[in-house]
């Protein structure tokens, strides 16, 4: 090949050479252009998202229970005739007196069953207890025996372990109106449940182990009492069984302290649950902190087998979405549902609904939240200081407590009293959603957003 022919080959290889690198160049142009379009429109997406992200959650008003039935608080559903009862021990107004009495109130409060259509129906008054004329019921369960448990509490009338489990016996699935004690020496008394022969209960309160410099400003801890002991006390002339209120009692299966944190309540457990495993689970009211006891090999709940399965103090708080910077950090009252396998938690603090799923042994759990509602007076449905659930009739029924106590979302006591709702199908929607969403390999909802796949907001 001559000299001038290696001169036009070697010029069309440079045009190429060229037009191939402008390609190339309009081609990163183009995908930089692009990706920061669809940066801008994510971030647009964002900013712009309505102001309710899930408005099928929305609670809404189940039961309007009259001026005169202003804090309401446990829930039960009695195994063999499915009725939904209601304790209201009516302590919002007792600072009104300097007796501490209940104003329009019988002061022993109220057991009520709720219907269907949110209607109430007055079952019995409470007898008070001698030394302080005075009864509280919060938490109640239906047993094996077909009788109805209440823990009545006391502390907030006087200090000094007088609180109580009563039974409220039934007949043929309906309460008598007979009230029996059966245990004795609690301070306070507050959330129970039944699994088996085995009865839970939690004492928030047992004035001791404060340590200031630690950190450590309460504690409390869960019993348990098997159902012969139970049926063996408070009934034909005899007396009730008596609890020393501290992790000394041979009945105290699970003992914590409370580590100050956020509002510095020093309440400890509080509510209770067991899921179909025989877990128990149970939250402390002061500081949200969360804790698994499993029963060992022999079936037994020691507390050398407790579990810390949610560190409230060092949770990264919910991520994005409206709940952003959201943190769990009070547990009242708890609930499982066997058929989504996971535990509902009602956050007195923030006026919101949580869940999370039971883990294996030596994991942790994460929380996330269902439903987070500012200060309200709850006449529209809102969560108004949400104290307890349980699902019913199709619904998740949510009791609002509403007696506001230092640094809860609810500010003020705000009759009536309500019981609020959320459809279950809405919920179950959401939960399979979020653990479909897992298990293609999603990041844990409290993880950085590292991934771009749309997903249910925590």
């Amino acid at each position: 090949m001559n000299k001038t022919k290696l001169l036009v080959v070697a010029g069309i290889l440079c045009v190429f050479a060229a037009v191939n690198a402008q390609n190339a160049f309009a081609q990163n142009r183009q995908d930089a252009n692009g990706a920061q379009q669809n940066r801008a429109r994510r971030q647009f997406n964002q900013n712009n998202r309505p102001a309710f992200e899930r408005p099928n959650l929305k609670p809404t008003l189940f039961a309007n229970l009259g001026d005169k039935l202003y804090t309401p608080d446990g829930m039960a559903i009695h195994s063999t005739t499915g009725a939904l009862y209601l304790n209201v021990p009516n302590f919002g107004r007792m600072n009104e007196n300097e007796s501490k009495t209940k104003p329009d109130s019988a002061q022993g409060g109220y057991l009520y069953e709720v219907q269907k259509d949110g209607s109430v129906t007055k079952i019995l008054e409470y007898p008070v207890l001698e030394e302080t004329g005075q009864a509280g019921p919060m938490g109640i369960a239906c047993g094996p025996d077909g009788n109805l448990y209440v823990c009545d509490n006391q502390y907030f009338h006087n200090t000094n372990s007088l609180s109580r489990i009563l039974r409220v016996v039934c007949q043929d699935g309906k309460p008598t109106g007979e009230v029996q004690v059966v245990i004795e020496g609690l301070k306070l008394a507050n959330g129970i449940v039944w699994y088996g022969d085995k009865m839970f209960y939690t004492d928030s309160f047992f004035d001791i182990d404060v340590d200031k410099e630690e950190g450590i400003i309460g504690s409390g801890g869960v019993f348990l009492f098997t159902l012969d002991e139970v049926k063996a006390a408070g009934t034909d002339g005899k007396p009730a069984l008596k609890v020393n209120a501290s992790p000394d009692d041979p009945h105290c299966v699970a003992y914590q302290k409370v580590t100050k944190l956020g509002r510095g309540d020093n309440t400890g457990p509080d509510g209770l649950c067991v899921d179909k495993n025989g877990v128990l689970w149970f939250g402390n009211f002061g500081n949200g902190f969360i804790y698994c006891l499993r029963p060992n090999e022999a079936g037994e709940y020691k507390q050398e087998n407790v579990e810390n399965v949610f560190d409230a103090l060092n949770q990264p708080g919910v991520r994005r979405g409206q709940y952003q910077g959201s943190k769990l950090e009070c547990c009242d009252g708890i609930c499982y549902d066997p058929n989504l396998d996971v535990v509902f938690i009602d956050d007195s603090c923030g006026n919101a609904i949580w869940y999370f799923k039971p883990c294996a042994k030596g994991e942790k759990i994460t929380p996330r939240i269902l439903w987070k509602n500012d200060d309200n007076d709850g006449n529209e449905g809102l969560l108004d200081q949400p104290c307890e659930a349980i699902v019913f009739d199709g619904k998740l029924v949510i009791v609002n407590f509403d007696w506001p106590f230092p640094g809860l979302a609810n500010s003020k006591l705000d009759p009536p009293g309500t019981l609020s709702a959320i459809d279950y199908a809405e919920i179950e929607k959401f939960v399979r959603r979020a653990e479909s969403f897992q298990q293609r390999g999603g990041a844990a909802p409290n993880a950085p957003n590292r991934n771009r796949a749309r997903r249910p907001q925590n």
